[in-house]
């Protein structure tokens, strides 16, 4: 069972239960134990019952037993399948095989996402100081989509894209789900058009789960269906090779945050970096290219750089009369 599935099937049972408030409770001290133990390295027990009286998800103030302790590893184990061990030698306590955890992004996005909430219910007074992006799909269809993804149950979504003029209902069945520039796109087989369509979750109106069930493809990967792009949109465009000249003071923007897993930073000096992409460039990669303005330029090839140049130019025609005064 992948991880995916162990996460969603611990997450649904805590949201499911009777006693919710108490289960949501014990999920956050889970999240709280990890977060902790991964930030110290290795740490003993009576170091993390002191951290733990300090913390704001022991709202009993009561001390960290051994045996809660015990459940809580177990409970991780089960949940999220991450290993806590101690060494005896030393009596610490440690994450198995901690540089795996980087190997699964969706455990890496939901355990960075949730250890920063908990981060910050400790740190209320600083509430007026943390400014977080706001992504607004997240708090309508979010839940139901999973859910609908869980249960391999078929949706019913009604949904105006960008070039429609009214809202259409539709049966899908959803394959993935991505998060990208503060939207969730929704990968689903629309029984309507007979093919793969992409979806954006806040351009829905209505999202419901049928009781209609539908058989997810063998042979779908989620992270092969993106492999050869940049972002969400698939291009008809051959992979090619991209080279992209960035200016000094912006290579590190660059080179911190890659534009694709294939860069490669292939030249470099006082004034600039070369960096190398195989990839088909799509509307989403050209857009991330122009949003560097003038520190971007692109070398290769002919095809791609004729078309940034020529939707530069028609910005420029657009201000050309106050760019003379």
């Amino acid at each position: 069972m992948t991880f995916c599935h162990v996460f969603a099937e611990g997450l649904f049972y805590i949201c499911s239960t009777n006693s919710y408030t108490m289960a949501k409770d014990s999920f956050r001290r889970y999240i709280w134990m990890l977060d902790t133990i991964q930030r110290h390295g290795r740490i003993t027990l009576a170091a993390l019952k002191e951290e733990w009286r300090r913390s704001s998800v022991n709202d009993e103030n009561k001390e960290l037993a051994p045996r809660t302790f015990a459940n809580y590893k177990e409970n991780i184990e089960e949940i999220f399948g991450i290993e806590i061990a101690c060494d005896r030698a030393t009596n610490e306590y440690y994450i198995v095989n901690e540089e795996n955890l980087d190997d699964n992004a969706i455990r890496d996005w939901m355990l960075n996402s949730l250890s920063l909430r908990n981060l910050l219910n400790e740190s209320t007074g600083l509430h007026d100081r943390i400014i977080l992006e706001d992504v607004p799909s997240s708090h309508r269809f979010l839940t139901s989509v999973i859910d609908s993804m869980r249960d391999n149950r078929k949706l019913c979504i009604s949904y105006k894209g960008h070039s429609m003029t009214e809202y259409k209902e539709m049966v899908i069945h959803p394959y993935s789900i991505r998060l990208f520039k503060r939207r969730w796109y929704l990968i689903a087989y629309s029984e309507f058009s007979k093919g793969i369509r992409l979806y954006m979750l806040d351009r829905a109106d209505s999202v419901n789960v049928l009781d209609a069930a539908y058989e997810m493809p063998e042979n779908f990967d989620a992270e092969g269906y993106f492999e050869d792009f940049y972002g969400v949109r698939r291009s008809e465009e051959e992979k090619q090779r991209v080279l992209l000249k960035v200016t000094a003071k912006n290579r590190d923007l660059v080179r911190t945050v890659p534009l694709h897993r294939s860069q490669t930073e292939i030249e470099t000096n006082d004034e600039c970096s070369v960096f190398e992409y195989f990839l088909k460039p799509n509307f989403d990669f050209k857009q991330e290219i122009i949003s560097y303005l003038d520190s971007v330029e692109v070398l290769e090839p002919l095809s791609l750089r004729k078309e940034i140049g020529r939707t530069v130019l028609n910005v420029y025609l657009k201000y050309r009369e106050d760019v003379k005064r």
